[in-house]
């Protein structure tokens, strides 16, 4: 491994594993690149940048633009020529070395958004992060989509090809057999709690960097807490229509009986929570694009119960009496 990164990056929980990678491995003068798929996470750029773990963050537009920019035919059967379309319109992945491997290059759930990495980076070495559940259950490629995959030259996703050497996971054991083949145990979690104080107000900044999240008025102490993480299931396809997923999320308010209920929402969700629960007084909605992760950083803030439908984002929280989550299974389609 290279004494630095450049990390790709899609999703805050993957900015988090970035960053405590990071820690985890000593790693210096770093590159972040932003690919626009979650909505504003492109506003958490100056903060990112003013931090100590990425020299610079650069953004790079999402699949359907890139489709859009190669055109159908060619996004479809030249997916390589996408490298010199970027960089006619990003000067700074331009300018980016990609003869110089003194980096490794880090992509976090590679999919078709993030091909243009694989296909400029061959010299180098290329590690994914996981991306949660998805990296779990995710399938192994048939053969005929492998060879459909090898013979129009187009990466296979969710960490699967061969150019992809190594895949760093929180479970390692737990990964698909072609994944766990080629697997490095992320122990983020340990990492986490080694920060100090002024690291963990910087992680914190960096996430909200217009407003602070923790104070007595939002987490006020004496009242009784819970919490509700959200998903993009409709949004996603994993279920049709919205009203179910809100039909779940209201179900879930039911259960709490606590003077306060949290909703932390997916940063892709289209569903406003604000409106939805407007006449809840003691509901509160948190940021979108802070980590529920990070909720970890107050010991005395401790939720009674935790609810979910699937998302792994609930076995990382530590302060839960109670966690409630109706699992992967029960949304698979039949």
């Amino acid at each position: 491994m290279k004494s630095s990164g450049l990390f790709v990056i899609t999703s805050v929980y993957h900015i988090l594993l970035s960053i405590l990678l990071i820690e985890e491995r000593k790693l210096k003068n770093n590159i972040l690149v932003i690919v626009e798929i979650t909505p504003d996470i492109e506003s958490l750029k100056d903060s990112l940048k003013q931090s100590p773990w990425f020299n610079d963050v650069i953004l790079l537009i999402g699949r359907k633009k890139q489709k859009k920019l190669a055109g159908k035919l060619c996004y479809t059967f030249n997916r390589k020529h996408i490298v010199k379309l970027i960089d006619k319109t990003n000067l700074k992945l331009k300018s980016l070395p990609n003869q110089n491997n003194s980096f490794d290059v880090y992509i976090c759930s590679p999919d078709s958004a993030k091909n243009y990495f694989i296909y400029k980076y061959k010299d180098h070495n290329i590690f994914m992060i996981e991306d949660g559940l998805k990296t779990y259950v995710s399938q192994s490629p048939s053969f005929f989509k492998q060879l459909y995959a090898k013979l129009i030259n187009r990466p296979l996703v969710n960490g699967y090809d061969r150019r992809i050497q190594k895949v760093f996971a929180t479970s390692p054991k737990e990964l698909p057999p072609l994944l766990k083949s080629k697997s490095e145990k992320l122990d983020w979690k340990n990492t986490f709690k080694q920060l100090n104080k002024v690291k963990l107000n910087t992680l914190a900044t960096a996430f909200s960097p217009n407003k602070q999240l923790v104070t007595n008025s939002l987490f006020p102490e004496g009242k009784t807490k819970s919490i509700i993480l959200t998903q993009t299931l409709n949004e996603d396809g994993v279920i049709e229509e919205e009203s179910e997923k809100i039909n779940i999320y209201t179900s879930f308010v039911k259960q709490a009986k606590t003077d306060l209920i949290y909703i932390k929402p997916h940063p892709r969700e289209r569903t406003d929570y604000n409106t939805l629960f407007a006449e809840h007084k003691h509901i509160i909605v948190l940021p979108k694009l802070f980590p529920a992760e990070l909720l970890n950083m107050y010991p005395n803030l401790k939720f009674k119960m935790a609810f979910t439908a699937f998302s792994t984002a609930i076995d990382h929280l530590e302060h839960v009496e109670e966690k409630i989550s109706l699992g992967h299974a029960k949304f698979k389609r039949k």
